[in-house]
């Protein structure tokens, strides 16, 4: 495995941590989100239709984020990768 290779491997490790750090943080929001929204149905129930409309941050609203950010996250990698095609990378001993 040449520099180039190494360098670009060590990389990817890194923006994909960064990206599944993005997705740790939006299911703590979600988690967030379904609580207090589960405490504002309690207390007040008779405008549970209101509050379901007014509830943005469902499954689907999860599911599309959690694929945008990996898709976000797979096209850095490529771009990046695609660059460093323009770079010579050694070692220096």
């Amino acid at each position: 495995m040449n520099a180039t290779n190494i360098f670009a491997e060590a990389n990817n490790k890194h923006t994909k941590s960064l990206f599944k750090s993005f997705l740790i943080l939006i299911e703590d929001l979600h988690r967030d989100h379904e609580i207090n929204f589960s405490k504002l149905r309690g207390s007040v129930p008779d405008r549970i239709d209101l509050i379901n409309q007014a509830d943005y941050f469902d499954d689907e609203k999860l599911k599309y984020l959690r694929k945008k950010i990996l898709d976000m996250g797979n096209e850095v990698i490529r771009n990046k990768n695609s660059d460093l095609e323009n770079f010579t990378i050694s070692f220096k001993f």
